[in-house]
C-alpha cells in the first residue's frame, strides 16, 4: 500500500490546479481564436463591399450621375473605409489577445510539466526506498535462515 506524504499531496494538488489552469486557458484561447476568425470574416465582407461600391461608383460615373447620388456614394464608401479601419484595429487587438493567452498557456503548461516532473521524481525516490527496504528484508530473512541452519546443524 502506498502512503502519500504531505509533500506528495501538495504536488498532486498543485498539479491538479495547474491542469485546470491549462484547460481554462485552452478554452480562452479557443474563444480568442473564434473572435479573431469572426472579425477577419467581417473585415473580408467590408472589403468586398468596398470593392463592390467602388465598381458601382465607377459605372455610375461612366453612365452619368447626379451630384446628390455622387455624394451618397462617397459618404457610403467613406463609411465603409471607416469600418475597415476599425475592423483592422480590432484584428490587431484580438491578435495581441491571442498572443497573451498563448503566452499564458505556455507558462501554465510549463508549470504543469514541472509538477509532473517533481511527482515523478518523488515516485522514483519512493520506489528506490521500497526496493532498498525489500532488499534489506530479504537480506535479513536470508541471514535468519542461515543462522537457523547453522544452529540446527550443531
Amino acid at each position: 500500500m502506498v502512503t502519500k506524504n504531505s509533500g506528495q499531496l501538495t504536488f498532486l494538488t498543485l498539479k491538479k490546479l495547474a491542469q485546470k489552469s491549462v484547460d481554462d486557458t485552452l478554452i480562452k484561447l479557443k474563444k480568442a481564436n473564434e473572435n479573431y476568425h469572426n472579425a477577419k470574416v467581417q473585415l473580408d465582407v467590408l472589403n468586398n463591399y468596398y470593392i463592390e461600391y467602388q465598381q458601382k461608383l465607377a459605372n455610375a460615373l461612366t453612365l452619368g450621375i447626379k451630384g446628390s447620388e455622387l455624394n451618397n456614394f462617397n459618404a457610403f464608401i467613406t463609411t465603409i473605409e471607416q469600418g475597415i479601419t476599425q475592423q483592422q484595429q480590432l484584428l490587431i487587438t484580438l491578435n495581441m489577445k491571442q498572443k497573451q493567452i498563448t503566452d499564458k498557456l505556455n507558462q501554465c503548461q510549463k508549470n504543469l510539466n514541472t509538477y509532473e516532473t517533481l511527482l515523478e521524481k518523488q515516485h522514483q525516490q519512493y520506489q528506490l526506498q521500497q526496493n532498498r527496504l525489500q532488499q534489506k528484508l530479504t537480506d535479513e530473512f536470508a541471514q535468519q535462515q542461515l543462522a537457523r541452519r547453522i544452529l540446527n546443524e550443531y
